[in-house]
């Protein structure tokens, strides 16, 4: 028989179209031979949740009707889950090694499933008997007997492992870590551990853990090779380069010190990349050369920067310019000069400079500073700034404000408990004129005629230690941190004064301010976090009026990083009524003391969970609580300020974004129920705050 080209393809067509319909038959046919998993059940585990136990087995619940069918005709919500028998042994095995590595290696799993009648849907059930937890009993470390002493002491000081402590593969991975870092940061770059041996009692339900250490040689650098690429590579040389690391030859190797080189030349701006790693090991010298791979940028860059402020229930926009000369007289300094302005109206607020003008509001700031990574040859980075700001707060008051910045930034040396200390000293003349408007609602609308001018000047030397325990920067999930202000206002000038034989009337006092973090284990480590946050702060007047230190020194609360569901510095100590039966001179006093918001005295506390929805988007839950008061004497629980809310963040490669919204959970000003209030004219914006910051709130 003969066949012609279209009777072909006719025929190929007709056998296409039969052997497709057999595929979808048998697939659909399949399909309903599958069983879906309706439920999975957890039963007896008190030590790990149900959540985290799920997350370990193959196994997973088949998805609801919707997601199903979402999913049936998109790339949205989720396919069907099977039940599959066969899993069943990989999910014992798992849960097993979950339960050994938290010390429970007596724990069994008994797995049952029951089939509906119709058999397309099954319910897997595992009981968990899980044992007691073993605990260490002895931490025994190897092959470091040739050790200098002083190294071996050190070691044993980090270890983290105590006797009576539950055992758990992480807690040994931590301190296998620690050694090994410790080692290759003093030269013993070729370290390396074996596989830890851990015998385990489970009568006593007690375990011994050995891990040997191979130590080898302790290496030293040969040779520092800079090279270097960019536009400004002509600009910037080599020895330049090699003083900002601090690595030389004859030091001996420290994987430490090569990080620390490379933030070191980051932190100068001057570097659109930098690499700094150690290249053909000589082994039998013990000597690593170290190459220092840079690409130089452009030396000089304008920045425009556009500005939305949300203060004051409206938003304010702004334009700002920075001017940058990197390598500024050599030494890698560098010169930055920005202005910035900010109002709800621009070109009236940069043409109406009058300070006493009441009708328009904003900022407007000007800066230089000078900045470079070496003082006295020593690696501590300086920064010295200059600045004028002229600020309008509306119906409240106008302010001019100018200063002078010297800040010390010091490097610590490993293992420390200290992760960072900074110094700083600040000299600054602020000019406030208090509105009518202000100074009436202030005082019950009595009308005053004390002055409505205060200018002041301060002198403030500072300390700032930093403790951060925490598993990362910018997103931990576990551990801790400590942060610790301490200012002392006006002894330079009181000194001087005692010393020059002239009069002093300015306050002289100290400033505490104590921060600290904690974050617990509740989510399994990485994706998601718990964490809470108290800050406390006082401050003493021990010579002088307290009423004369400037507002910019003073406690107040509510913004992004504080309590969220109040405007940046809101909360500050509550407006003050005359009492009766003063006198014109006493209510005259009281109005120089109280007419500056902000306290003497802060406590306020976040507690915070967050979590990544993908890579780079994330969300959180908050309640933040706190006020300012005058006096820690005056604190008092009822004038705790409560907020609540949610947030978005984007995590970008530099530092989250943030957007939160808050709510006025409990108000101390007006202490109806947040539903009440709600109904109010307006009162749901009345009781809502939209912040937005950069890095997680604590």
């Amino acid at each position: 028989m003969k066949i012609n080209g279209t009777n072909f393809s006719l025929f190929f067509t007709i056998l296409f179209f039969i052997s497709s319909l057999q595929t979808i038959y048998f697939a659909q046919d399949e399909e309903e031979n599958k069983i879906e998993l309706n439920s999975i059940t957890i039963v007896g585990n008190n030590y790990f949740s149900d959540t985290e136990l799920e997350n370990v087995i193959l196994s997973k619940e088949t998805s609801g009707w919707l997601s199903k069918f979402i999913n049936s005709f998109s790339s949205f919500g989720s396919p069907a889950s099977y039940f599959d028998s066969l899993q069943i042994d990989d999910d014992i095995s798992s849960l097993e090694n979950y339960y050994k590595s938290s010390g429970f290696f007596k724990s069994k799993i008994s797995p049952s499933y029951k089939l509906s009648e119709d058999k397309t849907y099954a319910d897997l059930t595992y009981v968990i008997t899980e044992g007691d937890a073993s605990y260490i009993r002895e931490f025994n470390i190897t092959g470091l007997e040739n050790l200098v002493p002083q190294f071996y002491e050190k070691i044993i000081n980090i270890i983290t492992i105590d006797s009576a402590e539950q055992y758990t593969s992480i807690l040994l991975e931590e301190n296998n870590k620690l050694i090994l870092d410790y080692l290759k940061d003093h030269g013993y770059y070729l370290t390396q551990n074996s596989w830890p041996i851990v015998e385990m009692d489970t009568v006593a339900n007690v375990v011994d853990i050995s891990v040997d250490f191979s130590l080898g040689n302790r290496y030293k650098i040969s040779d520092v090779v800079v090279e270097k690429t960019g536009e400004g590579a002509n600009y910037v040389s080599k020895d330049l380069i090699k003083e900002i690391t601090n690595i030389n030859p004859g030091d001996f190797y420290s994987y430490h010190d090569l990080r620390l080189a490379q933030v070191r030349l980051y932190r100068t701006n001057l570097f659109a990349s930098a690499v700094v790693t150690g290249v053909d090991v000589d082994t039998n010298k013990s000597l690593i050369p170290i190459r220092i791979a840079t690409e130089v940028g452009l030396l000089n860059e304008f920045s425009p920067e556009i500005i939305t402020i949300h203060e004051d229930n409206v938003f304010k926009f702004g334009l700002g310019l920075s001017f940058i000369k990197k390598n500024f007289l050599g030494d890698a300094r560098k010169l930055t000069i920005s202005t910035s302005a900010a109002a709800q109206n621009i070109p009236q607020f940069i043409t109406d400079f009058n300070l006493e003008s009441d009708n328009i509001f904003g900022f407007a700031d000007g800066r230089i500073i000078l900045e470079q990574p070496f003082l006295f040859g020593k690696p501590i980075n300086t920064q010295l700034e200059t600045f004028f700001t002229l600020e309008k707060k509306q119906n409240d008051w106008n302010a001019n404000i100018f200063g002078i910045n010297l800040n010390l930034n010091f490097e610590l040396s490993n293992y420390t408990y200290l992760t960072s200390f900074s110094t700083h000293l600040n000299w600054q003349n602020s000019k406030y004129v208090y509105q009518e408007e202000y100074r009436q609602d202030r005082y019950n609308d009595l009308t005053l005629v004390g002055s409505q001018e205060k200018n002041r000047t301060n002198t403030v030397l500072g300390l700032f230690f930093i403790a951060n325990k925490t598993d990362g920067l910018l997103f931990p999930t576990r551990g801790y941190s400590l942060a610790l202000l301490t200012e002392d206002g006006n002894s330079i000038p009181l000194l001087m004064s005692e010393i020059g034989g002239y009069n002093f009337t300015h306050p002289a006092y100290y400033k505490l301010v104590l921060t600290s973090t904690m974050y617990l284990p509740f989510f399994e480590q990485g994706e998601s976090a718990f964490g809470f946050k108290f800050k406390f702060g006082n401050i003493h007047t021990y010579l002088g009026d307290e009423s004369d230190i400037p507002l910019n020194q003073r406690f107040t609360a509510g913004g992004s990083n504080s309590i969220r569901g109040w405007g940046v510095n809101e909360l500050a100590v509550p407006d003050v009524g005359i009492p009766d039966n003063l006198t014109r001179e006493e209510i005259e006093n009281l109005y120089r003391r109280k007419i500056t918001p902000g306290g003497f005295f802060l406590f306020e506390g976040s507690i915070e969970t967050r979590t990544h929805l993908t890579k780079t988007l994330g969300a959180a839950l908050f309640i933040d609580y706190g006020n300012a008061w005058d006096n820690a004497n005056d604190f008092r629980f009822d004038r705790l300020a409560v907020a609540t809310g949610f947030g978005f963040r984007y995590y970008s490669e530099f530092v989250p974004i943030r957007f939160d919204l808050g709510f006025k959970l409990y108000d101390p000003e007006d202490r109806r129920n947040i539903f009440t209030r709600f109904n109010d004219v307006g009162g749901f914006m009345k009781n809502l705050e939209f912040q937005i910051g950069i890095g997680e709130a604590f």
